[in-house]
């Protein structure tokens, strides 16, 4: 992995001396170099992982450019000849906070600072992304559930597990494992919750759960007869006959 890096500082020779130190440091890349806090804040730029930045310079210092940051910042280091500034740059969120003329053995301590601290930070990016999966696939998971209001009380049931739901009189039989559920539902009702990818309409009184379909027979006239995991026959009307070549071709 590359870091990419900037270093912002008045002096040409600082520059120098920082791609030196960065010489034994092949997987840290200087993609800018600024001489001021105004020539960084106005180029449109390669967002960096790090800058290293001085403090005292012409028209605004350092400090400044945290300020006019964007959005979050970058991992900051400050070189500077000036040890007064350490307790602000700390306060600023510094990293860390190195004295010039360079010192080639603190360089290196700092340099794999930013390099654990980056990989803490892309750790915590992965974990929230798996967390952010997981709590996505639960919130699909509660989506895929019906709720299934009887005499006897509420149930929740998994849309999985629901074989087929027939209109039975002025009630709905929601069949699922070897169970039968009655309901004062409507079809219009749950039509807006069962999951168009499975379930289909294929007679007034009938919508089936396409993955509980172990065959379908078409009829003489249009219509048809699917036989349902549990083994329960189911009529299709002719009116969902686009269905059936469906389920026949599946």
């Amino acid at each position: 992995m590359t870091i990419k890096c900037w270093i912002i500082d008045d002096e040409p020779a600082a520059h120098k001396g920082i791609l030196i130190a960065l010489k034994a440091h092949v997987d840290f890349e200087v993609v800018y170099h600024g001489y001021s806090v105004e020539q960084a804040s106005l180029e449109p730029l390669v967002k960096p992982d790090m800058v290293f930045l001085d403090i005292e310079m012409p028209m605004k210092n350092g400090f400044e450019l945290l300020k006019l940051w964007p959005e979050s910042l970058p991992h900051i280091v400050f070189i500077t000849a000036y040890s007064q500034y350490a307790v602000t740059a700390f306060n600023n969120n510094a990293l860390d906070y190195l004295l010039k003329p360079l010192d080639q053995a603190r360089f290196d301590i700092m340099i794999n600072k930013v390099r654990q601290r980056i990989k803490e930070q892309k750790l915590m990016l992965k974990q929230s992304a798996v967390e952010d999966f997981y709590n996505q696939i639960q919130r699909q998971e509660s989506l895929l559930e019906l709720s299934v209001k009887t005499s006897d009380g509420l149930y929740r049931i998994k849309q999985k597990d629901i074989i087929y739901i027939e209109s039975v009189s002025s009630h709905l039989a929601f069949h699922y494992g070897d169970k039968v559920l009655l309901s004062r539902d409507s079809f219009k009702r749950l039509v807006l919750e069962l999951d168009p990818k499975f379930f289909f309409r294929i007679h007034k009184s009938n919508i089936v759960n396409s993955n509980h379909v172990i065959k379908a027979e078409k009829g003489r006239f249009g219509d048809g007869i699917l036989k349902m995991s549990n083994q329960h026959q189911v009529k299709m009307s002719r009116r969902y006959n686009q269905i059936l070549q469906k389920l026949c071709k599946n």
